[in-house]
């Protein structure tokens, strides 16, 4: 293990003004036939009968959460690798009322899209299907930049109108 080096990623982590936090896809970086075109449909149901600050209590409160997500992944070869462009959008409708009260309301609209870009550096050959088919896998090392854009829903506040952009170095094995 290199100590140094670790430290230091400690260390600049610890130096960071903002924490944050992100889902890796598990196999997101494993190699496929160019060609490809993926389309993903997600959809998530959540009830609940709290409120949404646990430190707000709110007796009675009634919550649900319908959430879809719409995600196209394109699969191309540059530069004799394995390349790729997803766009994704989640749509979202949230409903909530509070018992006894005249207390209700709901809202529904697109959240925020997020446009990447990736390339698998090392592992990951630009292969079409039939060469797919005799490839073995092997350790796989990406790259992949992602912006998002703010959703059409409703902005309240500062820094609604922000666009990240992300940028990440993946080994998988």
């Amino acid at each position: 293990m290199n100590k140094p080096l670790l430290c230091a990623c400690f260390f600049l982590a610890l130096l960071s003004a903002q924490a944050r936090a992100q889902f890796t896809d598990p196999r997101s970086y494993n190699n496929s036939p160019v060609g490809v075109n993926q389309l993903e449909l997600g959809y998530a149901h959540v009830p609940s009968n709290a409120s949404i600050d646990t430190s707000l209590i709110i007796t009675g409160a009634r919550l649900d959460l319908n959430q879809g997500t719409i995600d196209y992944t394109r699969y191309f070869g540059l530069l004799h690798r394995l390349t790729w462009v997803e766009v994704g959008v989640p749509v979202a409708g949230l409903g909530g009322s509070v018992a006894g009260t005249s207390i209700q309301g709901s809202i529904v609209g697109a959240g925020d899209s997020s446009y990447a870009v990736g390339i698998l550096l090392a592992g990951g050959p630009a292969l079409s299907p039939a060469e797919f088919e005799k490839f073995k896998p092997t350790t796989t090392l990406g790259a992949s930049f992602t912006i998002t854009a703010p959703g059409l829903g409703v902005r309240q506040g500062p820094g609604t109108s922000e666009w990240p952009i992300c940028g990440r170095i993946q080994r998988e094995i």
